[in-house]
């Protein structure tokens, strides 16, 4: 799968903008200030967007492990964010930073490929006759012919209904899904350009063999598909960090709530992008 850059773009006034120095001006606005690029930075591979998944019990705490933050401070710079219209909710589960879809960016090699290869390109041009320049314009054109091929070609080669087939075969704990949203297929997709359809499999079979994701937990928690298939989640459930662990079923409920506490919190702290 071809590997996808991002990146986030800073304005050269971000520091002298009159919200961000009322920001810093508060006790302890460097720190607000941290945590809110970060948030743009957690942001950068979801337009902008960030989700409560309701693991813990509010919005802040998720996202301050997800940042290595503290709590009170998450929850003051989100509050502060929303009041200078910096960041919007229209749900209780998402959130939106303003303003991101100007600052962010993303390629795949092939793209950097290009550009790459036409910056080289220009270098040259002031030393190449005019047959020369007609020459590379063409190469030019048809390596972005053959990009935009290989692009549609993938496109039509992902099989959405095989990753949905897959998971209500396998996860017969949970939910079953019978719909595909543009949305699930745009997920599905995003996925696929890291993982293999295999690996989809192999999240399922942890999925269904982990008693926390199954709601073996003390907020009765379950994970969903759409759960399943974010990219920090993703990640996470193949790494491991939701396997139940050796010795489980002997604890009392007293050590199981407070084991299953500290494996969340480390779970979402390492999973921080």
């Amino acid at each position: 799968m071809s590997k996808r850059y991002y990146w986030l773009k800073l304005y050269d006034d971000f520091f002298t903008n009159k919200r961000i120095k009322r920001l810093r001006s508060i006790s302890g606005g460097d720190t607000f200030t941290i945590i809110y690029l970060k948030m743009q930075l957690k942001a950068l591979k979801t337009d902008g967007f960030l989700y409560f998944d309701g693991v813990l019990d509010n919005f802040a705490e998720e996202l301050a492990l997800d940042l290595d933050e503290k709590p009170e401070d998450v929850h003051l710079t989100i509050q502060y964010l929303l009041s200078v219209g910096l960041l919007e909710s229209n749900q209780e589960d998402v959130y939106k930073l303003t303003y991101m879809d100007k600052v962010i960016g993303s390629e795949d090699a092939s793209a950097e490929r290009v550009r790459n290869y036409r910056e080289r390109q220009k270098a040259l041009h002031c030393n190449t006759n005019v047959t020369e320049v007609k020459r590379i314009c063409n190469v030019e054109k048809e390596i972005e012919k053959e990009i935009e091929i290989d692009t549609r070609d993938r496109d039509k080669r992902i099989d959405y209904q095989q990753i949905v087939d897959m998971y209500n075969e396998t996860c017969v704990s949970f939910s079953q899904l019978k719909s595909l949203s543009d949305s699930r297929k745009k997920a599905i997709k995003a996925r696929l350009k890291t993982y293999t359809v295999e690996d989809f499999q192999t999240m399922f079979e942890k999925a269904e063999a982990s008693d926390f994701l199954k709601g073996g937990n003390n907020r009765n928690w379950s994970a969903t598909f759409d759960w399943m298939i974010k990219d920090s989640n993703m990640a996470k459930i193949l790494d491991g960090n939701y396997d139940n662990k050796t010795g489980q079923a002997q604890m009392n409920p007293e050590q199981r709530k407070m084991d299953d506490f500290y494996r969340m919190a480390a779970n979402w702290a390492e999973g921080s992008d």
